[in-house]
């Protein structure tokens, strides 16, 4: 760590140093001096780092070096920010960057320059020496010079696709007995709903992921027909841990309040009468108290019902009543080597790994059985080409140490300079936070630990950083977006230890009741948690007056108010978050933190963004999403020439952007462009210049766009890095050339995904079904009331989702739609040849739909079909893919009824019907001949007096649920006249 941030204040020294900003202000010869002394101590600071492990003196040495470190980088920080235009440029990106510096410095500047520069020198002065001090007590160590760090490129080879070698090798026999466990009832006793099942071990050996393959398990998912996963950690929260539960079964967000309604929900609605399964991972509480707290709805559950406690404590498994208690013995080995072998010799040559075996399978032994050290250690052998670079690991001091994993301490030295950094920030998180991938890339950029000159937009160099975490298993557990994107992950408990023990007292969790008497004035990057709501913002006050060098201030959402006067002592931050506070105001002082880069204002309450706001001109991202209640951005946001993140989705209340929003042409996102109109906001020219967007854009008020040149100026086809595009109309006065504007607004062809909403033309753009937009996967049509007829998207590659929402005026749909289909290779042609899920939804004057006959294939890779609320139409196609596994579909008299044919589909596992009050029967022979059907869900039907004999003979059927059916709840809830008829479903639900 002290290494990186060396290395960081040499290349910083260097870039002022080359600037005119240095030499004019008088200090070039005594940052030169702090350059030579930093290159000096540089040279022997990878022996420093590794005696540290055991040498008190030599980690205080380190200590006083890395502060030294952080001060020079303010100074320097403190120059360039000054050098920057004032507020009375306006911006003018004709001025060179030197002579703005020669206006900062010119003989008309105002005396707080003079101020500036006499504290400046007095600052460097002082810097030098404690520096000084430094370099000479380092002779006294006799540390061996070397090379201080690996410089080997990030990796770039993508990570989602690798197979966790983990999840299986070695661990067959345990899978297997906890499979035992969870699905044999015969050893169930009398009473004892649910059986807890715990797995101990110690950290690393792979208990979470026995549990999850055993979770996500085929047979498990078939018998258990409610799972929930809950990761606990050291806060056993019973109000918190039951709300996930909530939310994990309902895969929802739950907004009831209190440990009452809580237990409630999960009694009555979730788990009673069902058989369930439960994983509590990660506990660390035997508090007994609060577990027969958690336990008491559990015994709503039916019999057969499980818990999966995972723990490395045996008394924990004993106080939450364990019925069987499997002890995770360390891997042997042979399967250590296994996973070892296929990360550090996957790419070898077979000379290559005869040379090396021999040599890896000493360095697993010293692993000690532990996968998660065979991972890491194993990715960080990749690396290393040569014998001689593995019989250096092999024979290094680092395996004689104590209180932390060896194996983990190798892999995090052998990360190049900036991941070091970037891997050891990681640490302000607690443990088993969910990381954002996209949070954590910009926090590292606020930080300034990533480097752009390895070229590049540093957010997608900073990608590369987390993707090469993950691939070195320092980072785990990853979730992707439907684009098989990683979106966010996890760092093992043992991982966050090694990370916390680098960072030392630079990254901290502050639980601040517990620690507002504490010393925090060395913490540099903090992630507040807060357990006691009274007197909270009291506690936040007294803690953070004590942490005045803090350069992340990161908190719990559970924290929801923000001293006023939270500015005036955090003069250094880099990252702000207030996220979800209930401020409803933003004090003005906010713009003297000029070393921000981050701001995260989501989710509060502010109506107004202060002006001041103007004067963080060093800020990169500004996060205001789903600030519901702001109606005014300020003016002078046209001059944050740094902001490259302008995030103000779900902000419903800002009427306008602010004029001169063009000028930002650094802008790499802006969620939402709100088109002003008269004198009010900018229009749509101004994304002209804004040619670096990237993500997600929301044009909003399209029909403000006042003419065809207004809408050409925009450029939108430029716009190469946008992946989605939402064009979203308001209410205000239509245009007569509205369809030639939406014409006009033809995107890049790069584009992903296309959204349209309220749109009035009679008909779509011509673009829209243009195969030229071959990357498009996602479209969907909402509220265009005036449409007659639906474009024809068949003929788009790779769209994958197509959703048609309330176009009222389309009548039939047929042959146009599918358009002139893709040539399959074989004489025939394709429609929609990937699509997979089609959903029309509320198409209330829709009559017929019929798919094109002859040669070739219409929608070969649809999955799922949803068409609701399109009460006028009479049948399906009888030519629909039968390879469908999904089916959503509304029933009527008006229009398809119980008894019209359909389509069979054999392999439809799930099926959702929509009634009316007038609705009186299911199509039972249809019915039976879905044999692979798992769910069935039947919605408002009041009138239904029955259900089809044909559902006891679907021997798959393992979930029912009925929805707002007055009389089919009484004959077949509990204790109805026909409960039997359906009691070889195992799951039942009716509401």
């Amino acid at each position: 760590m002290v290494n990186s941030l060396v290395s960081f204040a040499i290349e910083k020294l260097g870039k002022v140093l080359e600037d005119e900003v240095a030499s004019l202000l008088g200090v070039t010869k005594e940052l030169r001096k702090l350059s030579s002394a930093f290159t000096s101590i540089k040279a022997v600071l990878e022996d420093a780092e590794t005696r540290h492990l055991k040498e008190q003196s030599v980690k205080d040495w380190l200590k006083k070096l890395k502060d030294v470190a952080y001060d020079i980088d303010d100074i320097l920080d403190d120059c360039t920010t000054e050098s920057l235009p004032s507020q009375d440029d306006e911006g003018d990106e004709s001025l060179s960057c030197n002579k703005k510096v020669q206006n900062f410095l010119s003989p008309f500047s105002c005396f707080g320059h003079v101020a500036f520069r006499h504290k400046l020198a007095n600052r460097i002065k002082d810097t030098w020496e404690r520096l000084e001090e430094i370099d000479s007590e380092k002779n006294r160590f006799q540390f061996k010079i070397g090379n201080a760090e690996r410089t080997d490129e990030i990796e770039g080879r993508e990570t989602g696709s690798q197979v966790d070698e983990s999840a299986t090798v070695g661990r067959g026999g345990d899978k297997n007995e906890i499979l035992r466990m969870l699905l044999n009832e015969t050893s169930d006793v009398v009473n004892e709903v649910p059986i807890v099942i715990s797995i101990v071990g110690m950290g690393g050996l792979g208990k979470t992921t026995l549990a999850q393959l055993a979770y996500n398990d085929d047979e498990v998912k078939r018998h258990f027909p409610v799972k929930m996963w809950v990761c606990v950690s050291d806060d056993f929260d019973v109000k918190r841990i039951t709300k996930l539960m909530i939310e994990s079964a309902t895969k929802s967000p739950c907004n009831l309040e209190g440990l009452d309604p809580f237990q409630s929900c999960l009694r009555h609605e979730i788990l009673h009468g069902k058989r369930f399964l439960l994983v509590l991972d990660d506990v660390w509480s035997n508090d007994s108290e609060k577990w027969d707290k958690l336990r008491v709805p559990f015994q709503a559950g039916a019999p057969g019902s499980r818990i999966i406690v995972t723990t490395r404590s045996e008394d924990v498994a004993s106080t939450m009543g364990s019925s069987y208690i499997h002890k995770l013995l360390a891997l042997s080995d042979e399967a250590c080597w296994s996973l070892f072998n296929c990360r550090a010799l996957e790419h070898r040559s077979a000379e290559e790994r005869l040379e090396l075996e021999a040599i890896g399978r000493e360095i697993v032994k010293k692993c000690g059985g532990v996968p998660l050290a065979a991972k890491t250690i194993g990715s960080a052998m990749r690396l290393r080409r040569t014998r001689t670079e593995w019989e250096d690991v092999l024979g290094s001091e680092i395996w004689n140490s104590e209180g932390i994993l060896p194996a983990l301490w190798l892999s995090y030295q052998d990360l190049p300079p900036a991941l070091k950094q970037c891997f050891v920030y990681c640490s302000v998180f607690p443990k088993d936070w969910e990381i954002e991938k996209d949070m954590i890339v910009k926090l590292w950029a606020a930080q300034g630990f990533i480097r752009s000159e390895e070229g590049g937009e540093i957010e997608k160099i900073g990608g590369r950083y987390f993707d090469d975490l993950l691939r070195r298993s320092l980072l785990q557990d990853a979730e992707l977006d439907r684009y098989k994107n990683i979106v966010r992950c996890k760092m093992h408990d043992l991982v966050h230890d090694l990370a916390q023990f680098v960072s030392g007292s630079d990254c901290s969790t502050v639980e601040i009741r517990k620690q507002a008497s504490s010393n925090l004035n060395n913490i540099r990057h903090s992630f507040l948690i807060f357990t006691n709501e009274a007197d909270e913002v009291a506690s936040i006050s007294a803690t953070l007056y004590k942490a005045q060098k803090l350069r992340t201030l990161l908190r719990d959402p559970r924290i929801s108010s923000v001293p006023r006067n939270l500015f005036h002592h955090l003069r250094y931050l880099r990252a702000l978050d207030l996220s979800q506070s209930r401020s409803q105001n933003l004090s003005g002082t906010i713009g003297q933190l000029k070393h921000l880069r981050y701001l995260d204002l989501s989710g509060i309450d502010i109506v107004e963004l202060p002006e001041e706001v103007s004067n963080c001109r060093n800020l990169q991202t500004l996060r205001l999403g789903d600030c519901g209640k702001l109606e005014k951005l300020p003016r002078g946001l046209r001059k944050m020439n740094s902001l490259r993140h302008l995030e103000i989705q779900g902000t419903y209340g800002l009427k306008y952007l602010p004029e001169g929003i063009g000028r930002l042409t650094g802008l790499r996102t802006l969620s939402d462009f709100t088109v002003g109109g008269g004198d009010e906001g900018c229009n749509c020219r101004e994304l002209k210049y804004l040619n670096h967007l990237q993500g997600s854009l929301r044009i909003k008020n399209v029909e403000k766009v006042r003419s065809r040149d207004e809408a050409r100026e925009a450029e939108l086809d430029k716009k190469q890095h946008l992946h989605a595009l939402t064009l979203e109309y308001g209410y205000g006065e239509r245009l007569d050339d509205d369809e030639d504007v939406l014409e006009i607004l033809k995107p890049h062809t790069n584009l992903k995904e296309f959204i349209i909403w309220f749109y009035e033309g009679s008909k779509l753009p011509k673009w829209i079904e243009d195969p030229v937009f071959s990357n498009l996967v996602n479209v969907e049509l909402k509220y265009c009331g005036k449409c007659k007829q639906l474009p024809g998207l068949g003929k788009l590659p790779y769209l994958k989702y197509l959703e048609v929402k309330l176009m009222k005026e389309v009548r039939y749909v047929g042959g146009e739609f599918s358009g002139d289909a893709n040539n399959d290779g074989s004489g025939g042609v394709v429609s929609f040849p990937k699509l997979e899920t089609l959903f029309f939804f509320n198409m209330p004057n829709w009559e017929e739909w019929e798919l094109r006959e002859g040669d070739g294939q219409v929608m070969p890779s649809l999955v799922e079909l949803r068409v609701k609320w399109c009460r006028k139409m009479k049948a399906l196609p009888h030519n629909l893919p039968p390879f469908l596994q999904r089916l959503s579909l509304g029933i009527s008299n008006d229009g398809m009824s119980s008894e019209a044919p359909l389509p069979i589909f054999p392999n439809l596992n799930h099926l959702e019907i929509f009634g009316d009050d007038e609705m009186t029967s299911l199509p039972g022979g249809w019915l039976g001949q879905l044999k692979a059907l798992q769910t069935l869900e039947i919605y408002n039907c009041n009138r239904m007096e029955s259900l089809p004999e044909e559902l006891q003979h679907l021997t798959k059927l393992q979930q029912l649920t009925i929805f707002s059916c007055r009389v089919l709840k009484e004959r077949y809830g509990d204790g109805g006249e026909d409960r039997d008829k359906i009691a070889n479903i195992p799951s039942i639900q009716i509401w």
